[in-house]
């Protein structure tokens, strides 16, 4: 691969602590890859002495399967190490390539005592910890009532009175809960809230002074500074103008008011106070005889008054009165921070009486122990580089961990904080921001930055339509960055296509998107119109810059991201459906809420309680009960009962029917299921309930099967999760479950889709990231943001501190301090900046078209909210995606896009984009009845795939002497191919008579499942501790069960599956000839993936005239050298009884034995003396 001379520098800079500022498609992944390879191949540092963490599991193992290929690459050069490439990759299963938390584990395994945790300790999953959270605040609180001393109220009752409504007190629970995941993500918690507490007493000057102060300071500067911009304008409307000679020394008098309070506000409160007090605008005095310029510098110099007199409002009471009413809350604030660290206590206590740890309890513990200086010493020793992938979106927590483990010089840290989008997961971007700031001014050796610009994933359409945007709106003050000639993007890749401009589309819906009063919402006007506007472009051709290449479009090419995904997705999905797009939306309706789940949780009610009616008559109606709308009627009408569940057991008692029997069965069935429930676990009875029912098979043959029987199984695995709590039977199980419900936790439904379904996809913005699509819709542009953030009766910030609003307990009237104001502005323009971060991921996933389309209300309004500067003033005031998208086209006024004639629209080429308006009326009904026309052969025409189709339905199946050979095929196919049972390379499914749920094992899992277990341990035991135990069997089985236990706290294996293994035969091996054989061996080799080159013609003589050769794709499970030999073994988990089936099970697999040893002794040039089958199950 040819690396730019940015990329080259980041992957061959050494001894200083690198940070990479890596813009969206500028490879950054590669070149960490590349990097990680450089220093074991060439420089010679072991896999073991790399730390490289990221933030998500499928992160950590890309990047660990990628490093693996590229090693296994590098295997097959001539003149490689072949030693040394054989050892990296015999240590990298074992490799500190992981998730930040999957480390901490690691280190907590290691030094428990340090930590003082059991060593045995588990991850909780959600739903147990959320039990349990709920559970230890519950008991707090019920303390706490307690202990209130009769006739007074403490201050914990006075914290109820404050933050409680009139019917519970979830409201300070919630806030509790709030300030304590908030106070996780701090190093120093306790500090941190001393800290706060002493901004409740604050002077005048210590406040100017203080965060709060500084906060004020720049607000005010903005508001000031806009105001001072506007007048500046209006005196240049009138410059030399003998007509408006006195309207220009009025507004040069309104000016220079404003420039001094300004000025004031960098030498103090008092100062400042006067300064602003003194700007009084007086009344306008314009001119008669243009009153056309006069009106319109009334009008700006309106602008400018409003702007000062909302902010001497802010200060109309006085800096004083205002730190006096916020000392006054001091005393609540001081309770609450005593009764969060009191929740603390109560909850980590009832984690460790289950020796479980939560992801917090990971880190928390983890900087524990490092802060001991020997233990982090020794980690520095150990490693000699540590990488931090995507470290955007570290915290201040995990920042704290890694300082631990550096040495001066050898900390890698990539990342992009343009696409810093996590902050609700309470990353801080300001690390990054710190660091870059930093570096880039240094001028030491051990700071050093790299910003890598070139973008190879986008046409120049793309490139100039993303910096035109940000270029105009994205700074320090707002976005967190300065999108200058460093952070704005180039095009990396050579060759322009056709692509040259970036498209948007402007919708005038004639009302607000949650005016639901007419036949169509301003959504489904939206989605009807991306709707029309891709079957308008699939099927015709595309150009793909990076690989120089015309093909057809398909649906699978499309992306369309939105912002809110949750409450318009479901609406696009049903629009594209009808119109017969075929489409995939993964986070419509939640997990919980899919038919499948509804049913059996209203099963396992009836089962618990069967005197609730809705869920009752819902089973009955479902395919489990049999029961039609007519025989329910009937039942009801048979017996004169307040309630259905009442009149079903008078029916079955009164009445000699067939319907009565059926009845009868039905409940004798569910009291049969009730005693099933008392004995069995919720896990076991749930299994049960899907094979008596059958249920499990039956929603398999549903449309959508695979994705139901998936929502089935994760619904048993959540059974699993609450087996381990305290809690059990199925009543509190069904609580369990609407705790996870309310808390939106696991809700989304697990992917069963193929990456490869020709769909367009649906998808929010944070599930796009990482992503790219050759055509990119963002959808949803002018809809507005959502300020939720800096709502609620107490903000936590990292800077500001605790800032609460003041309750007075008696009357319950609610007013913000001045420090509520400051962070809730602080906070909103934090959101803002993550809000236009998000804009920027969402518009660099596309390759070659950028669709932007929104929907306004009114577009003459919309005009003149959009022909203001794009000044950080109104930036700040944009209320959607659109509005920052439209400050930067249109730039001040000094181009405007035509608005369009009634129901007509109007496009206007300006800069990089071309700007269409839509206005209300242009075909609205049009739109959405095209749209949702369902495609047939006769409306296919319009878009170009009519004689596509035709073709496709007139093909035959080629006969077997027709067909291709395949270009590549796995050592499996060739042995089926030679052994007669796979017809050139394509095999027949299986059809299988037993529903599948049939065939699981008992613990839920298929006999492959447990052989790729096996697999997975054998691949990843440390053979050296292995070793270390000699022929002690008990010494060996220990060994093998905590490192496998290590393994699942890894994630390299999933902890229910391990808990389905058994162990025992892998211990077996290792006393077998061939396992101690394999112990003794210096150079051996694990999961050793090859591509391998054969002539057709071996595999089936009839190809030799169809194609010269066929690569063959195959695993070696291990090999090892013994006297300059290979030994070659094949791990099996088959079972078989008797001389006879051994003898065909040999038989079955001596082709692919074969074939692996003529590949390992070509690959490495070292020849294969032995290939050995190891039964693992049979000790053969």
């Amino acid at each position: 691969m040819k690396w730019t001379e940015d990329q080259f520098r980041a992957i061959a800079t050494r001894n200083t602590n690198l940070l990479v500022s890596a813009a969206a498609g500028s490879g950054k992944t590669a070149l960490l890859i590349e990097r990680i390879r450089r220093m074991i191949m060439e420089e010679g540092v072991p896999v073991s002495g790399l730390l490289v963490l990221t933030f998500t599991r499928s992160a950590a193992a890309e990047m660990k399967d990628r490093l693996k290929r590229t090693l296994q690459e590098a295997l097959l050069e001539p003149q490689a190490e072949h030693a040394a490439i054989l050892e990296a990759l015999s240590a990298l299963p074992t490799a500190s390539i992981s998730t930040l938390h999957a480390f901490c584990q690691g280190i907590l395994r290691e030094y428990f005592q340090e930590a003082g945790i059991d060593p045995e300790f588990i991850l909780g999953g959600e739903g147990e910890l959320t039990i349990m959270r709920r559970e230890a605040m519950d008991n707090l609180f019920e303390e706490k009532y307690q202990a209130i001393p009769p006739e007074e109220t403490d201050a914990f009752a006075q914290l109820v009175e404050m933050y409680t409504g009139n019917r519970d007190d979830q409201g300070l629970k919630e806030l509790v809960e709030k300030f304590y995941n908030f106070l996780m993500t701090l190093p120093n918690a306790q500090a941190w809230c001393e800290g706060a507490l002493q901004n409740f007493d604050m002077n005048p000057q210590d406040f100017w002074e203080s965060p709060w102060g500084k906060t004020m300071r720049q607000d005010m500067a903005v508001g000031l500074g806009a105001a001072q911009e506007i007048l500046e304008e209006c005196l240049v409307m009138v410059e030399d103008s003998e007509i408006f000679a006195k309207t220009q020394e009025q507004l040069a008098g309104d000016a220079q008011g404003v420039t001094r309070a300004l000025e004031a506000l960098e030498e103090g409160p008092e100062a400042y106070s006067v300064a602003l007090k003194a700007i009084t605008f007086p009344r306008y005095k314009g001119s008669r005889e243009d009153k056309e310029t006069s009106d319109a510098i009334k009008d700006q110099r309106n602008m400018s008054k409003e702007v000062v007199k909302a902010i001497q409002k802010k200060m109309a009471g006085g800096l004083e009165a205002s730190l006096e009413a916020l000392s006054q809350m001091k005393g609540p604030i001081e309770a609450l921070v005593a009764l969060t660290m009191d929740f603390w206590g109560a909850f980590r206590k009832r984690k460790e009486e289950k020796a479980m740890l939560d992801f917090n309890d990971l880190e928390q513990y983890t900087l524990k122990v490092l802060e001991n200086p020997s233990i982090a010493a020794e980690l520095q020793a150990k490693y000699q580089h540590v990488f931090l992938d995507e470290y955007q979106d570290t915290n201040g927590m995990q920042e704290a961990i890694i300082q631990c483990i550096l040495r001066r010089d050898n900390y890698f840290m990539v990342g992009d904080v343009k696409q810093s989008i996590y902050r609700f997961r309470l990353a801080d971007p300001g690390i990054f921001i710190e660091k870059y700031n930093r570096f880039k001014g240094s001028d030491t050796p051990e700071e050093t930055l790299i910003t890598l610009s070139q973008n190879f994933r986008s046409c120049q359409g793309v490139v100039d339509g993303v910096n035109g945007v940000f270029e105009k709106i994205m700074t320090p003050e707002l976005g967190e960055v300065d999108y200058d000639d460093r952070a704005r993007l180039y095009k990396g890749m050579p060759g322009d296509g056709p692509y040259t401009r970036t498209v948007v589309h402007i919708l005038e819906t004639g009302r607000d998107e949650e005016d639901a009063s007419t036949n169509s919402s301003p959504v489904e006007c939206e989605a009807a119109f991306i709707a029309r506007e891709i079957q308008g472009m699939v099927g015709k051709p595309i150009y793909i810059t990076k690989s120089g290449e015309t093909r057809t479009l398909r649906y699978r090419d499309i992306g369309v991201l939105m912002r809110a995904v949750a409450a318009t997705g479901d609406t696009y999905a049903r629009i594209f459906s009808e119109a017969g797009i075929p489409v995939y939306f993964e986070g419509g309706r939640t997990y919980y809420e899919s038919l499948e789940i509804i049913l059996i949780l209203n099963l396992l009610k009836i089962i618990d309680n069967g005197d609730q009616d809705i869920p009752l008559v819902s089973v009955m109606l479902s395919p489990m009960g049999g029961f039609t709308v007519e025989e329910c009627t009937k039942i009801r009408l048979g017996a004169e009962m307040p309630w259905f569940h009442q009149s079903l057991r008078a029916y079955v008692q009164n009445q000699e029917d067939d319907l009565a029997r059926k009845a009868g069965a039905f409940l004798e069935k569910l009291r049969e299921w009730a005693l099933d429930a008392q004995t069995l676990s919720v896990e076991d009875f749930l299994w049960k309930l899907y094979q008596d029912t059958g249920y499990y098979a039956f929603v398999g043959a549903l449309p959508g099967g695979a994705q139901r029987q998936s929502n089935l199984r994760v619904l048993l695995k959540r059974a699993g999760d609450y087996k381990r709590s305290t809690l059990k039977g199925v009543f509190h199980f069904i609580a369990f479950i609407e705790q996870m419900k309310k808390h939106k936790f696991d809700t989304s439904p697990p992917v069963t889709l193929g990456e490869n379904a020709d769909v367009v996809r649906i998808m929010s913005i944070h599930k796009s990231k990482g992503l790219e699509f050759p055509v990119v819709f963002v959808a949803g542009m002018g809809r507005r943001f959502n300020t939720k953030s800096n709502s609620g009766r107490v903000l936590f910030h990292k800077d500001l501190g605790i800032c609460p609003d003041k309750v007075d307990p008696e009357s319950r009237l609610v007013e913000p301090t001045i420090a509520k104001a400051l962070c809730g502005e602080r906070v909103r323009v934090e959101s803002l900046s993550e809000e236009m971060r998000l804009l920027y991921v969402a518009m660099t996933r596309a390759m070659e078209s950028l669709i932007l389309v929104g929907g306004v209300k009114d577009l003459k309004g919309s005009m003149v909210r959009w022909q203001r500067p794009a000044s950080l003033f109104y930036l700040k005031k944009a209320q959607c995606f659109l509005d920052w998208v439209m400050l930067s086209a249109v730039d001040g006024g000094s181009v405007m896009p035509a608005l369009p004639e009634d129901g007509g629209k109007a496009i206007t080429p300006m800069g990089c984009y071309d700007i269409t308006l839509h206005s209300q009326g242009s075909g609205e009904s049009a739109v959405l009845g095209k749209a949702t026309a369902p495609l047939t052969l006769e409306n296919l025409g319009d878009i170009g795939l009519a004689e596509e189709v035709r073709r496709r339905l007139a093909w035959r199946y080629p006969s077997p002497g027709e067909r291709e050979p395949p270009e590549k095929m796995t050592v499996t196919e060739i042995a089926k191919v030679r052994a007669g049972n796979l017809e050139n390379g394509v095999e027949a499914p299986e059809l299988v008579i037993r529903p599948a749920f049939l065939q699981q094992s008992a613990a839920g899992f298929a006999p492959a499942e447990l052989g790729t277990g096996i697999h997975t341990i054998l691949q990843g035991l440390d053979l050296q501790k292995i070793r270390d135990c000699g022929q002690d069997p008990d010494d060996l089985a220990d060994t093998i069960e905590k490192q496998a236990a290590n393994m699942a706290a890894q994630e390299r294996i999933a902890p229910e599956l391990l808990a389905a293994l058994n162990l025992e035969p892998i211990q077996r091996f290792f006393t077998t000839e061939t396992g101690r054989r394999l112990l003794a061996a210096k150079t051996l080799q694990r999961e050793l993936p090859f591509n391998y080159q054969v002539e057709a013609a071996r595999i089936r003589p009839e190809w030799a005239g169809q194609r010269q050769t066929i690569t063959i794709q195959g695993m070696i499970d291990c090999c090892f050298l013994e006297d300059g030999a290979w030994v070659l073994l094949d791990y099996k988990t088959d079972r078989f009884f008797g001389a006879k089936e051994k003898e065909r099970l040999v038989a079955r697999y001596q082709t692919q034995l074969g074939l692996y040893a003529e590949a390992l002794a070509a690959l490495t040039g070292i020849p294969v003396k032995e290939q050995r089958l190891c039964f693992l199950m049979e000790n053969v």
